[in-house]
């Protein structure tokens, strides 16, 4: 009688396990995606009805935009930086996790970290965390404490402009290379993941760059609302169509 080694007894039982995690993953993605439409849908509503609102009182940030995407589009696109960025978030999310870095490498065409552990957020950072227009907004803030930089907040959102462009242009190029980081928790769930945080993110810089114009209160309720509102429209659809399925019975 053959006996299966207990090596790949635990082989077996570790892949049953990774596979039936990746099921769960990706049935959580797709009860999350909705929730995460109604906050992409909020999310432009708000920053189309702010650029309308502004007029031409925050030109530098748009101008920074439209820069960055000639400037890739006519040049070139600045990989190493992003590589560096890339590789530098990883670090940075390991460390606050308390991970040790045990390796960091950049070359022209890819970067590699080996950090003493992982999880989702080092793994995914680099995707959801434009870490050049969070140091923009630190370097900004910090001097603002002990000099008078106000005259220069032009610049300040002409370069968060720029950057987040370099970082949303840059990050979609990244995803269109099959990274390997997306394989980490299945392509689906990543995809949802990154998405989901993106928009966070993006909503609280346009809330820190500008505070004036954007409530956090006000866009958290209409998000929360946005997804109740989802929610209720799928469960009745799916009351609906059940009910129907049931009468042709």
């Amino acid at each position: 009688m053959f006996m299966p080694a207990i090596g790949d007894g635990v082989c077996v039982s570790m892949c049953f396990l990774r596979i039936k995690s990746e099921i769960l993953r990706n049935i959580f993605a797709f009860l999350l995606a909705p929730a995460v439409g109604a906050g992409c849908y909020v999310f432009v509503k708000n920053l189309l009805y702010f650029t309308v609102r502004s007029g031409n009182l925050y030109v530098p940030f748009w101008v920074g935009i439209i820069c960055y995407i000639i400037f890739q589009i006519v040049f070139y696109k600045p990989i190493r930086t992003y590589i560096f960025g890339h590789e530098l978030s990883h670090a940075i999310a390991g460390i606050l996790s308390g991970a040790k870095i045990k390796r960091f490498k950049i070359s022209k065409k890819f970067g590699n970290v080996v950090l003493t552990k992982d999880n989702i957020c080092i793994t995914l950072a680099p995707y959801f965390f434009p870490i050049y227009t969070f140091a923009i907004i630190i370097i900004y803030f910090f001097l603002d404490l002990f000099a008078n930089v106000r005259e220069f907040h032009g610049y300040f959102l002409f370069l968060v402009g720029f950057s987040i462009a370099f970082h949303i242009a840059l990050t979609i190029h990244a995803l269109t290379l099959k990274q390997p980081d997306l394989k980490v928790y299945g392509v689906f769930f990543s995809f949802v993941v990154i998405f989901a945080v993106n928009i966070t993110t993006f909503t609280l810089i346009v809330i820190m760059v500008f505070p004036n114009e954007i409530n956090l209160k006000s866009v958290s309720i209409q998000i929360f609302s946005s997804i109740v509102s989802i929610y209720k429209f799928i469960y009745n659809g799916a009351l609906e169509i059940w009910s129907t399925f049931q009468k042709t019975k």
